[in-house]
């Protein structure tokens, strides 16, 4: 028992004993098989007086296979033809929805790259501003710095005064001191007029017999301010020398 190749219908009729090659493939354009088709069917050898209608039998299916097959090819083709059309217009559609897709998925891009930039911008300014502030907190520290040094010097200046001004109240108590006993020391006049002569110069020379130790004692005493040549007047109660004393 052999087998022979069973064309599906509308397909053309090989010759007997065709045989497929390796590559072979229907063509497109000849209708769809049924599904349940077979296209190798088994084939029991013919003996007698019939051998010889094999052949005719063969060449006569053949030929109405072809005209069967031209037929069906040109009906299969025009409804192949308007798949294709209508193939070509889903395809059409589709590439200009995809298309209109691309373009606003290229101004969201668009949109995206100038939010990015301006965000980008955003950043270097705050950088910049970030900067700019730790550079006025470092002035800010350096500025500091100087004033606590300028501070120190000027507490050591005032400390230096300080010490100046206590030699100063010392020397001035000890120059008072020293009047005090220069005036306790002095004799006094025997006659009125020699007695009228001296209260009189020591008045003009500034004080007499009237001393104040410091100018508190001249403001208690109710004389500040004292003025050279007046009683109780002393330079140690003039610092500035300038004529007045306990200004």
């Amino acid at each position: 028992m052999t087998q022979r190749f069973n064309p599906p219908p509308g397909w053309p009729i090989p010759p007997k004993g065709w045989q497929p090659p390796a590559d072979w493939s229907p063509d497109p354009a000849w209708p769809a098989a049924p599904d349940d088709w077979e296209l190798w069917v088994d084939v029991e050898p013919r003996t007698g007086s019939r051998r010889w209608l094999t052949p005719a039998v063969g060449a006569g299916a053949l030929v109405l296979g072809l005209i069967l097959g031209g037929v069906g090819a040109a009906s299969s083709a025009s409804s192949q033809a308007q798949e294709d059309r209508a193939a070509i217009a889903a395809l059409t559609g589709e590439k200009s929805d995809l298309t209109k897709d691309r373009d606003e998925l290229d101004a969201d891009l668009a949109e995206a790259r100038d939010d990015l930039t301006a965000a980008k911008k955003q950043v270097a300014d705050a950088a910049a501003q970030v900067a700019a502030l730790d550079q006025r907190a470092a002035d800010l520290d350096a500025r500091e710095a100087a004033l606590n040094g300028r501070q120190g010097e000027l507490d050591t200046r005032q400390a230096d005064l300080d010490g100046r001004q206590s030699q100063l109240d010392a020397r001035s108590a000890d120059l008072d001191a020293r009047e005090a006993r220069v005036s306790s020391a002095r004799p006094s006049g025997t006659s009125g007029s020699s007695g009228s002569s001296g209260g009189t110069s020591a008045a003009a020379s500034g004080g007499g017999s009237v001393y104040y130790k410091n100018c508190t004692e001249a403001r208690a005493a109710g004389a500040a301010p004292v003025r050279r040549g007046e009683p109780g007047y002393a330079s140690h109660l003039d610092r500035d020398n300038d004529g007045v004393g306990c200004e």
